[in-house]
């Protein structure tokens, strides 16, 4: 039967029969609030066995720690609504803060909208909030067991498959991806083809970790392997990395014929190539069939002296990066030979420098967050004590907190991903619980009818997009319905709950403008904005030196830049997917998605500078050179200082004669240096890191240009402008 039915058939029959089960067991028991069995169904079902559990145990983890909250929150303000509101306004702060961060997101979630729910419902009588937290802890408990059960019994889908299966297609795309970027380094390729290859890849890679993390609940081998696993991971991210480096050093030696002057450039890019397809092949099960060998990569010191000093850092650069793509290819050779058993020796793990421990910074996109939910709060709390006769008052505050919650840490989402739902679950809601409830006489008809419309919601709305859509949907039926022992059947009852519906759209439709507009391209224009102030930071920070010591404001100010320079893009790409046709304004998706990536080449290039300006160079180098690095900085920093307060500024040619004008006198400044050392001796290695530092400089400043070029295309004027849809 499960060959004959598709994937969403089957899930959706999973979650109809397991809030079926679980509301019938919770009648059975005769308990209060039966309907929270059942949102604890909504909420955890998801595609995968380890999945749902996780989500689960998060699940029952946040309600336990929510119900604690609220037992001090009353204990303490029982009396003092202000004071109470204070202090429940100050927690679902720091969960929506932590919500917006890398883990556990669902476990604040809870946390923040239990601790609603226990301290509205409760009152100020503690026995009562007693009996509202055990009672909100065991229907969890129970509907996160019953789906737990039926995951487990019927059609059960492991997450390991589908990690291997990720894991599988990412290593030929990074096989692929590699492949394009050494056509492009040989003048066989084409940049479009690499950046679709980049695009599937780091798809791809980003659904593999939450995967991974899944497998290590509900497959055994994966579990046993796990420390491995995370390191193969980690090595295809760094991988990533170092690849789309490599891809942006290409273009300084883009005239260059590199075979020449690197005579084992060709053998090492077949090489890594080919350890990349044994990746493949072993993750597939199948023999690796290659036998690793080593990388040469030495240059031809005739051909590099007849190069200019711009052109000899465009090679260092490359060289370098090619080095590193040699040792990851191999270290993920070994990684995977010994997960699949071709290695019996354990791989040797090079040392590396522990990494660096990340000041406490504070994130401005997650306090939005945060000032969102906090408008949702108090607009729902003010309405519920100033409005005289508001319908289902309490259940208003409980509704916007916990729908709220999801949609300001996502506020790419608008409300109106709720309207179908909602649509749908409340005439449907209070036509069964008026005309269908009360000629049931019998649990199987009743289940009959709830078994139907979640099956129906959770078919209609399967896409991962609609999860939240779903959810409300599932709740406002559960609340119509009233489902209950004691089953009283009172139109009024049901009006009201269904006029709770446009209150709750008002409420989170203000909110979500507040502080800043919801429009997705006024979201874009500002964190463009914001990027590049960072950007300007950073390169104006180079002036005080590496060695210089720094206060901890300024180091945290030095991490708060840095991680904004590196997020930032990701972040613009998140809102470019919901930015549609009106949005854009003429405007095409491929030029804004061509913006994102030359965002990403200025950020890495900013890192990168950074990363190479802190190296201790020689005092001779230092002291001839330096005023002619400071002007270069200098003439950067404007640029940043000038798209920072408008990205529409840049002009291609502009940027182009100021870079073409600097990097003439540089290189004539750098030769007449190193050719006239006057008697000061300068390493091989002390020129190798001069030529890094330029061609981290170089790297940036034509990275400047392309942006110049791109942002000319774009009817930013457009973009500013508000609308009405």
């Amino acid at each position: 039967i499960a060959m004959t039915l598709s994937f969403k058939t089957r899930e959706s029959i999973k979650t109809a029969l397991a809030m079926t089960i679980a509301l019938g067991i919770a009648l059975r028991m005769d308990w209060d609030h039966t309907m929270w069995a059942g949102l604890a169904v909504a909420m955890v079902s998801l595609n995968t066995v380890g999945q749902s559990l996780n989500k689960a145990a998060l699940r029952m983890v946040g309600t336990f720690a929510a119900i604690v909250v609220a037992f001090v929150l009353i204990a303490l303000f029982s009396q003092q609504r202000w004071m109470f509101v204070t202090g429940l306004t100050l927690w679902l702060g720091i969960c929506t803060y932590m919500m917006g961060g890398a883990r556990h997101q669902y476990f604040w979630h809870v946390c923040g909208f239990v601790c609603v729910i226990v301290c509205v419902d409760a009152g100020p009588d503690a026995v009562n909030a007693f009996e509202t937290a055990m009672m909100r802890a065991q229907q969890t408990g129970l509907g996160i067991l019953v789906y737990s059960l039926v995951s487990l019994f019927l059609w059960p889908a492991s997450s390991g498959p589908e990690f291997r299966k990720t894991a599988i297609e990412l290593a030929e795309l990074q096989r692929a991806l590699f492949r394009a970027d050494f056509d492009l380094a040989t003048g066989n390729g084409e940049a479009a083809v690499a950046a679709e290859h980049e695009d599937a890849e780091a798809t791809v890679r980003a659904a593999a970790g939450p995967l991974l993390q899944a497998a290590q609940t509900d497959d055994y081998q994966i579990s046993e392997q796990y420390g491995e696993w995370s390191r193969y991971q980690a090595l295809t991210a760094e991988l990533a990395e170092t690849l789309e480096r490599w891809r942006q050093s290409l273009s300084n030696v883009a005239t260059l014929d590199l075979a020449r002057i690197i005579p084992g450039f060709i053998d090492c890019g077949t090489e890594v190539e080919a350890r990349l397809a044994a990746v493949h092949a072993m993750l597939a099960g199948q023999a690796p069939g290659h036998q690793l060998a080593d990388c040469d990569l030495a240059t031809n010191r005739e051909l590099v002296a007849r190069l200019s000093h711009f052109q000899r850092a465009g090679v260092t650069v490359c060289r370098s990066r090619l080095y590193r793509l040699d040792e990851l290819s191999r270290e993920l050779f070994d990684c995977v030979s010994h997960l699949h058993g071709f290695a019996t020796e354990p791989p040797a793990v090079p040392a590396r420098l522990p990494p660096t421990r990340e000041l406490p910074v504070l994130d401005p996109d997650r306090i939005v967050s945060v000032i969102r939910l906090i408008a949702m709060l108090w607009l729902a709390y003010l309405a519920y004590i100033f409005v005289n006769g508001l319908p289902a008052g309490t259940t208003l505050i409980s509704l916007a907190v916990s729908i709220g919650m999801v949609l300001a840490t996502t506020p790419q989402l608008s409300v109106s991903v709720l309207y179908k739902p909602l649509a749908t679950a409340v005439p449907i809601g209070a036509v069964a619980s008026l005309f269908v409830m009360p000629h049931l006489s019998t649990f199987f008809g009743l289940g009959v009818l709830i078994f139907g419309f979640t099956f129906f919601v959770c078919y209609v709305y399967a896409a991962p997009q609609q999860m939240v859509g779903r959810a409300a949907g599932l709740a406002f039926f559960l609340v119509l319905t009233a489902i209950d022992n004691d089953q009283s059947y009172n139109f009024l009852a049901v009006a009201n709950t269904a006029m709770l519906l446009p209150f709750l759209m008002l409420v989170l439709g203000i909110a979500a403008n507040i502080p800043v507009s919801a429009r997705a391209e006024h979201n874009f224009l500002r964190l463009v904005r914001r990027f590049f102030e960072s950007c300007e930071y950073l390169t104006a920070t180079l002036a005080e030196g590496p060695d210089q010591p720094l206060s901890r404001r300024q180091r945290l100010a030095l991490e708060f830049h840095s991680r904004e320079v590196k997020t930032l893009p990701a972040k613009l790409a998140g809102w470019a997917k919901f930015m549609g046709p009106d949005a854009l304004k003429g405007n095409t998706p491929d030029q804004v998605k061509g913006l994102i990536a030359s965002l990403r080449g200025i950020g890495r290039s900013v890192a990168e500078l950074r990363e190479d300006y802190a190296r201790r160079y020689s005092p001779y180098l230092k002291k001839e050179l330096g005023p002619d690095f400071a002007e270069w900085r200098l003439a950067v920093r404007e640029g940043f200082h000038r798209l920072a307060a408008n990205p529409s500024v840049a002009g291609r040619d502009a940027f182009r004669g100021t870079v073409d004008a600097i990097t003439a006198r540089i290189e004539q400044r750098v030769a007449t240096t190193l050719n006239n050392t006057d008697g000061v001796s300068v390493s091989d290695q002390e020129a190798m890191d001069l030529y890094k530092l330029l061609g981290a400089y170089h790297g940036m400043s034509e990275e400047l240009v392309d942006y110049a070029g791109l942002s000319a295309d774009i009817d930013w004027v457009k973009w500013g402008e508000e609308r009405f849809a």
